[in-house]
């Protein structure tokens, strides 16, 4: 029976390490933050999904490498993702743009 649960431990750890690793259920936001930096203190963002996470979310990853889950309908994370997909554009396009 010890050799079994053994077994069992090392299969959970190695499922649960694996789901981690892929930025899996591990890496979701858990709650929604109020926090709104300046905008030049972020470097990127993506928008997490229901399911597999519990809530929808857009996550912003500041320069110093700490994340923000903020709400995807709030004004800030609506300017902040603009801010942030103009930043990503090439000079060239970001001259010709209106």
């Amino acid at each position: 029976m010890t050799y079994i649960s053994f077994i069992a431990l090392l299969l959970v750890t190695a499922m649960v390490s694996t789901v981690s690793a892929r930025g899996g259920i591990a890496s979701c936001c858990r709650k929604i933050s109020l926090t709104e930096v300046h905008q030049n203190h972020l470097q990127s963002y993506y928008v997490q999904h229901r399911p597999p996470c519990p809530l929808k979310a857009v996550v912003f990853t500041m320069l110093n490498g700490n994340r923000i889950c903020s709400d995807p309908h709030s004004l800030w994370t609506q300017r902040s993702m603009a801010f942030l997909d103009k930043k990503k554009k090439p000079l060239s396009q970001r001259l010709l743009s209106p």
